[in-house]
């Protein structure tokens, strides 16, 4: 309380076009930086690319050429239970976020189905000390999502709904799991696109971000193509899912060499000219994805890296829009979500003289910060820009994404009540049968009251 006392009488003392933040100790000089304004950036629909590696793969090489190319996370496929940490200070050398695969390790295609999650504690606690605070996973058992709740802030669940039916374990559950933190919807055949549609819209309801992951490991003529892959992009957003990733999955076993004979690197070039790859720069921060969440109702979530080498204050901020003007009241963040494991940073959001949120993020430290609800109940066809600031202002705005809405109303899931996997057209049909049973018993009856008589 003294400290946050201590930090609005700095911010008044100096005025309103700078804001003096206070550093974690005293030792460390105060860092000045200007308040955010309204940007004229433009509206873009950015996408964070991804790129699933083996760990002979983690080479400046490899990952030079997927930064070169516009890819800003790596998902580090773990063959075994090892720190991996070599790799993981590698990924952050190079400015990208990093994701630790490690599905193999626990479930390994269901070979592993018979050992308790439990098991696996020497193996998550190694990870989790290496540095590692978001973890990928595909199948498993019941209670998995609890157990990796208890080392990684973050969760990513490769699922397809079709694919993705482990019967003796997770199943369909995932989309909805409180511990899954991200959806990644494994797009490899034309049959499984309803039903990622499906799970996506269910799922995004929940408040939980969702992509899609391709296969480079595939060779077969199901394999899908660019058309197929923007398509189901075009869907997200017309829908209000707006996917916020791409990954390409290698595996342990394909090679840069798969990746270009099976046409990803004119696929992902063609759809970068309108999904943009997340900007990144030189900058240290980095966002993960900018998206509305159902609950508090229409509020936005800001997820924020910082992979660089020192600490640096962030502002998460929006500017609200209907469809002719800006609507009154900026937007920032208020409350932390959650944050990296060991995340030595204090959980306060200091606030300017102009209502702007700030947080302090340490070098490899990350967080997830929510806005207040954000749009009026009279409001037509809103749209927001949503951008972070940190504290070198001649770095000025790092990211802009636009998010549609309509009024306070969230995409209404494909299947019945969001509870239930049916669609609406199963529980027509479902409802049509009973009613013809219904028909049919008092036709029955009657005929016997008739006979009796």
């Amino acid at each position: 309380m003294v400290k946050k006392l201590a930090v609005l009488l700095l911010v008044l003392f100096i005025g309103s076009s700078a804001v003096c933040l206070p550093t974690a100790s005293a030792t460390t000089p105060t860092i000045t930086t200007t308040a955010p304004a309204a940007s004229n950036v433009t509206s873009t629909r950015y996408l964070d690319y991804r790129v699933s590696l083996a760990p002979d793969q983690i080479s400046n090489d490899t990952l030079g050429y997927f930064k070169a190319h516009g890819f800003t996370t790596v998902v580090l496929v773990a063959a075994e239970a090892i720190p991996y940490d070599k790799e993981l200070q590698k990924i952050k050398q190079l400015g990208m976020y990093p994701i630790l695969d490690i599905e193999v390790v626990i479930w390994n295609g269901g070979n592993n189905k018979s050992t308790p999650i439990t098991e696996f504690d020497k193996a998550f606690a190694t990870w989790r000390d290496a540095g590692w605070w978001n973890v990928a996973t595909e199948g498993g058992r019941s209670g998995d999502f609890e157990k990796l709740n208890e080392y990684f802030p973050q969760i990513t669940f490769f699922n397809c709904d079709k694919c993705g039916l482990w019967k003796e374990g997770l199943g369909q559950e995932s989309d909805r799991n409180p511990y899954v933190t991200e959806m990644s919807w494994e797009t490899y055949y034309h049959s499984e696109i309803a039903s990622i549609q499906r799970g996506a819209l269910i799922s995004y309801n929940l408040g939980k971000p969702q992509g899609m992951t391709a296969g480079v490991w595939q060779s077969n003529n199901e394999n899908l193509n660019y058309s197929t892959y923007k398509a189901l992009l075009d869907w997200s957003y017309a829908n209000g899912v707006g996917f916020t990733h791409f990954n390409v999955f290698f595996g342990l076993g394909a090679t840069l060499a798969d990746y270009q004979r099976l046409g990803f690197e004119t696929i992902i070039s063609k759809l970068q000219e309108e999904y943009p790859a997340t900007p990144m720069g030189t900058w240290p921060v980095t966002v993960r994805s900018v998206r509305q969440v159902p609950d508090p109702q229409n509020s936005i979530v800001w997820d924020i890296a910082n992979l660089g080498n020192d600490d640096v204050w962030v502002a998460p901020y929006a500017v609200l829009h209907n469809k002719t003007a800006v609507l009154p009241g900026n937007l920032t963040g208020v409350r932390i979500l959650n944050q990296a494991t060991k995340n030595n940073s204090s959980n306060d959001i200091l606030l300017d003289e102009n209502g702007t949120g700030w947080i302090l993020l340490r070098t490899g430290e990350w967080a997830s910060i929510l806005s207040p609800p954000t749009v009026p109940s009279d409001t037509e066809a809103a749209s927001y820009n949503a951008y972070v600031y940190y504290n070198n202002s001649s770095h000025g705005w790092l990211f802009a994404q636009p998010l549609y809405t309509t009024v306070g109303a969230k995409p209404v899931p494909a299947s019945f009540f969001g509870l239930f996997d049916y669609t609406y057209a199963e529980v027509t049909e479902g409802l049509l049968v009973i009613l013809a049973a219904i028909l049919v018993v008092a036709f029955l009856l009657r005929l016997r009251r008739i006979r009796q008589k």
